[in-house]
């Protein structure tokens, strides 16, 4: 499993906090044996960790399972990197590690967010925070690749919204994904078919 430590400074802004948590053993284990109870592979390790959290909810933390969900992405990118979603800046800190990365535009919708995380990776020439919405931006130069992540969790509800993305930034990068984004579209598929099957028994009640 990947570890990445991350140098950031706890604080609160708005609805959102930034703090370290501490996953035990006794926790780690209880978390991994659910997770093969349900047939997934999330797992964790014991160890202390930074989350982002909203109103009192941990919306990104550091954590392996987390820090895997980006890494194909993070090895493939190279060049000009366009991310959608700040979060803790983990995927930034990695793209900043290659030094076949050459800039990296992050477009945040939380100003918020931006006062609690943005300072860690500004002193970097590389870096460009871009305080706006995703769906509304409009790039000024055209980046090689680019990576959206700006959903709480999957449950393929937000597979329309990756689709829209994807086509709207389809004319100013080479190529992008989204956070589990094949995950999202085979949940997306069940939820549609399931309502499709049951529609029909909705006129006999």
């Amino acid at each position: 499993m990947r570890m990445i430590e991350l140098n950031l400074n706890p604080g609160e802004s708005g609805e959102w906090k930034l703090k370290r948590f501490t996953i035990t053993p006794q926790g780690a284990k209880m978390h991994n044996l659910g997770e093969i109870f349900n047939g997934r592979s999330r797992f964790i390790l014991p160890g202390e960790y930074w989350g982002l959290y909203r109103s009192g909810k941990v919306i990104m933390s550091n954590t392996p399972s987390e820090i895997d969900d980006h890494w194909k992405f993070i090895q493939k990118a190279s060049g000009k990197v366009l991310v959608g979603g700040l979060g803790l800046g983990m995927v930034l800190k990695c793209l900043l590690d290659k030094t076949s990365v050459t800039k990296v535009t992050v477009v945040e919708k939380s100003s918020d967010v931006i006062n609690l995380v943005a300072s860690s990776y500004t002193n970097d020439p590389r870096v460009e925070i871009v305080n706006a919405d995703i769906f509304e931006y409009k790039p000024t130069e055209r980046y090689d690749c680019a990576w959206f992540d700006i959903w709480d969790d999957i449950s393929g509800e937000e597979y329309p919204e990756m689709k829209k993305l994807h086509r709207r930034y389809a004319h100013y990068v080479g190529w992008s994904d989204s956070w589990l984004r094949k995950n999202s579209r085979r949940l997306y598929q069940e939820n549609t078919k399931y309502e499709t099957q049951c529609a029909p028994l909705g006129g006999m009640f």
